[in-house]
């Protein structure tokens, strides 16, 4: 189903999880953690920023030029098709780009999902598994055996065909954890923090304003974990800088004025760099204070988060 309408597309998301939503729940997402996920499904809050926006619609504008060139490419015959939904689990949603109703050769019908790059993003010759994971979560619902990307490659103009074979094992696992992701939604309960910066920087973005209230953590043992786990990460990147210091004045030391080095399995290279122009601000502020003015203006700042620790 191509939704041309943003707020549609978004409306439509909300019910359950759909295929571009596979990989997020798997984690495999580098852009979104499953945290924000959560968020969106819960709150209904999601909204796109303006280059998601453009991206969306770049893409829409794109696919039916990229199936008329899969199609001529392949021999394959293409049909759209409307949302479909798992037939035990009605929150898992299949939204394809198109069906594949003739292959030629004995396979039966399979899914295509329509892929670009070289623009936005951009990847080797192997489809990331965020991308897998989604047409997996497709034949899932279809009940087929295969499936097909088409790639439309920005950069070369040049478009990829790339077959998948349904992969039982990996959609039994991916199931469950929608399942389980689901669950957590309609109970409300908040899934794991994650550890990717995605999830950093969406804690960020949901809690930018601060209020004027202290909170007493005394008694709150995650807060006290994970305090104790930061200071002691801090302490050991502290530990690996000094080593990495004292390795580096050490091959200084040997290196003297020479620029290269050779050793039987590594090279060290010590160039002098070339000069560059600096601009003095500080100088040019104090010469021309108002000229200065006229080209200083405020900039919003994320706030800043810091642990301390009493006596130590």
């Amino acid at each position: 189903m191509i939704y041309i309408d943003t707020k549609e597309w978004l409306e439509g998301r909300q019910c359950g999880i759909g295929g571009s939503e596979a990989g997020i729940v798997l984690g495999l997402n580098p852009w979104k953690s499953r945290l924000e996920l959560w968020d969106e499904k819960v709150n209904k809050t999601r909204r796109l920023d303006p280059d998601a926006e453009i991206r969306l619609k770049l893409g829409n504008i794109l696919e039916p030029f990229i199936a008329e060139q899969y199609s001529k490419e392949t021999g394959r015959k293409l049909e759209i098709r409307e949302q479909k939904i798992h037939p035990i689990y009605p929150f898992l949603l299949g939204n394809i780009d198109r069906e594949i109703v003739d292959a030629s050769d004995g396979r039966g019908p399979g899914i295509l999902e329509i892929k670009t790059k070289g623009a936005f993003t951009d990847w080797d010759d192997e489809i990331p598994m965020y991308y897998q994971a989604q047409l997996q979560h497709y034949l899932a619902i279809y009940g087929y055996r295969w499936g097909s990307f088409g790639v439309l490659d920005l950069g070369r103009m040049k478009l990829s065909v790339v077959d998948i074979d349904r992969d039982d094992e990996f959609i039994s696992k991916m199931i469950k954890e929608e399942i389980e992701f689901w669950k957590l939604v309609t109970d409300r309960l908040l899934p794991d923090v994650g550890k990717s910066i995605s999830c950093q920087e969406f804690l960020r973005e949901k809690y930018k304003i601060s209020e004027n209230i202290t909170i007493d953590l005394t008694e709150n043992e995650d807060a006290t974990k994970w305090a104790i786990m930061l200071k002691e990460a801090k302490e050991g990147i502290k530990t690996a800088e000094e080593l990495e210091t004292e390795a580096k004045n050490h091959l200084m030391s040997i290196m003297g004025n020479a620029e290269k080095g050779i050793g039987g399995n590594f090279t060290i290279t010590w160039k002098s760099p070339k000069d560059k122009e600096v601009f003095n601000l500080e100088k040019f502020k104090i010469d021309h204070p108002n000229i200065y003015k006229k080209y200083v203006t405020n900039e919003s700042q994320t706030r800043r988060f810091t642990v301390r620790w009493i006596n130590s």
